[in-house]
């Protein structure tokens, strides 16, 4: 929540009031009211309503978007992940199940073994 209030979209003179009244982070506005920032900030009633409606409206998209995962859920989404099998058992077997899907697989080896035929 140490956001900087000027990096949300607000218009640029209502950005500098709020940092010039010392509202420099979006945790400064969180616990303040609609009519306690259009004091301090002197903004209009209703500006400040939609200033703190945008400010928690961001704060949401971000607080969702960067949901915390563990690495034992991170393993299971990987397993999950399902494979292109090839049909040559032995290569899917060498893969552990086919060209996993979500990742990168190369394909290497001399001259005239047959990477080509692969794709």
């Amino acid at each position: 929540m140490q956001r900087e209030v000027g990096s949300f979209p607000l218009a640029p003179s209502v950005r500098t009031r709020l940092v010039a009244s010392g509202f420099h982070t979006l945790q400064d506005v969180v616990d303040v009211n609609a009519g306690e920032l259009a004091r301090e900030a002197g903004l209009s009633e209703d500006n400040a309503v939609k200033v703190l409606q945008i400010l928690r409206r961001e704060n949401q998209k971000d607080t969702s978007t960067s949901l915390k995962h563990t690495a034992l859920a991170l393993l299971e989404q990987e397993q999950a992940q399902a494979s292109i099998i090839t049909f040559c058992s032995a290569l899917d077997d060498l893969l552990g199940g086919g060209v996993p899907l979500t990742k990168v697989t190369e394909i290497c080896g001399p001259p005239g073994i047959g990477k080509t035929q692969l794709w």
